[in-house]
């Protein structure tokens, strides 16, 4: 098999990163052998990329449009698998990259500055939109009759809400994301159940709990979500009778017989980094050449953690340099898996600097509404992945849910009822002498 793709790595957008713990689960070990490459790396941790690529035809370096938001979106997408901790991480950096950029245009003040910084773009508007638009028009070039690549914008509000003329001009025109009306305030569920039957109708169905029970509640003002779906098959698909059983070594130790498919011919592959943060890379490209799965297998048995740490906004770029552009024969074992995993991000992107918009009275989201009462009071992911000898299915997607603060409600009135037995006393206020103590058993004469 000759795979024809010597051009540098266009550096357009992140389309999925996972990483888990089983094959079932999305992080795994595999041998990646080649006898005219040198990379037995037999029961070594496997991190697969799916990479929105230019076209092959398109040499050098990534157009202006490209650069200015690819590093931020490839960033932000390692940052929050590194934000997720141990075991199981799926997750779509353009996904969540798109649901902030539509935060941010809402957003003014310090709030919108911290929001951009996680972004990786200036705090403009303008022109987080217009990466916006890169994105999507990427996304179409992608598409073709074995690759479907569908990115979704929505933006959901209560009725009777009055919003900024400026702010849903924008989603609407620069994101592609109409309104539809909900009501927060009297059916929080029934809202909640209109935005995940949308969100399922733009994932293949795979996402359909995005928002999950309480997520939403009487004091939600609007919603914004995102949903990325893809079905690509391979250039080459592998053979599905060369697929068999083999022991995959957990992370424990232990083994677990799980199917292996299996190919050889010509890949785009090499070594890159070195120490603990050396790692075998490869480059499984999909029909059509725009999407390409990236495969990086660090070469310690621990060394996943310094593999991870390694890669930036710039990491493709690095690959390349590594000579993880050129043809070269391999053998290729890779475990077919499905991984499925929603995510609370707020956490993580409180870590990374976007603090004011979680916080109650010091969020400025005046650009929505032309107050200081909004903030976003969760951000939800869920990501979906499958792979097979013909290719792969994946789909996610970014809900961030903006609330208002409870408005100051006029006190209960407190019933006191003297009708059993009391104490009582007189009282000088000013030195707190009591005059006269007393307990009132009867109050009949």
């Amino acid at each position: 098999m000759n795979c024809q793709s010597n051009s540098p790595w266009n550096k357009r957008s992140v389309a999925l990163l996972h990483l888990g713990d089983t094959p079932s689960r999305s992080l795994w070990r595999s041998p990646l052998v080649s006898s005219r490459l040198p990379c037995h790396t037999t029961r070594l941790w496997l991190l697969p990329v799916a990479v929105l690529m230019a076209s092959a035809a398109v040499a050098g370096a990534a157009p202006a449009d490209a650069a200015s938001y690819a590093e931020g979106v490839n960033r932000l997408g390692w940052d929050l698998v590194r934000a997720s901790g141990e075991g199981d991480a799926i997750l779509s950096p353009v996904s969540v990259w798109e649901a902030l950029a539509m935060t941010h245009a809402g957003a003014a003040g310090e709030t919108a500055s911290e929001i951009a910084a996680v972004l990786g773009m200036p705090d403009d508007r303008g022109e987080i939109a217009a990466a916006a638009e890169a994105i999507h028009a990427a996304a179409a070039e992608a598409r073709g009759e074995k690759i479907t690549l569908e990115i979704a914008n929505r933006l959901w509000l209560q009725r009777e809400k009055k919003l900024a003329e400026s702010f849903t001009k924008l989603l609407a025109d620069r994101y592609e994301a109409p309104a539809g009306l909900v009501d927060f305030s009297r059916a929080p569920e029934a809202a909640r159940d209109d935005i995940n039957a949308w969100v399922a109708d733009h994932t293949g169905k795979r996402i359909t709990n995005l928002l999950p029970s309480g997520s939403i509640t009487p004091m939600t003002r609007l919603v914004l979500t995102n949903a990325i779906y893809m079905k690509a098959a391979w250039a080459d698909p592998f053979e599905e009778s060369a697929t068999r059983d083999e022991p995959f070594t957990l992370a424990g130790g232990g083994k677990a017989e799980v199917p292996f498919m299996h190919r050889g011919g010509r890949l785009a592959a090499g070594r890159v980094g070195e120490a603990q943060a050396a790692a075998v890379a490869c480059r499984i490209p999909y029909a059509g050449g725009r999407l390409e799965m990236v495969l990086l297998v660090p070469e310690q048995a621990d060394g996943l953690a310094a593999v991870l740490d390694s890669l930036d906004g710039s990491w493709l770029a690095t690959l390349a340099k590594g000579g993880v552009s050129r043809p070269r024969p391999v053998r290729l074992a890779l475990p077919k898996w499905k991984a499925r995993k929603p995510l609370s991000l707020k956490p993580a992107l409180a870590a990374l600097g976007m603090k004011q918009a979680f916080a109650m009275g010091r969020a400025d989201f005046s650009g929505i509404d032309g107050t200081r009462d909004l903030y976003v009071s969760q951000v939800v992911h869920e990501g979906f992945v499958e792979v097979s000898e013909e290719g792969t299915e994946a789909a996610a997607a970014t809900g961030v849910v903006v609330a208002t603060r409870a408005a100051i409600r006029p006190e209960e009135p407190l019933e006191i009822r003297a009708d059993r037995p009391f104490v009582w006393a007189v009282v000088e206020r000013q030195t707190g002498t009591m005059l006269f103590a007393a307990v009132v058993a009867d109050p009949r004469d």
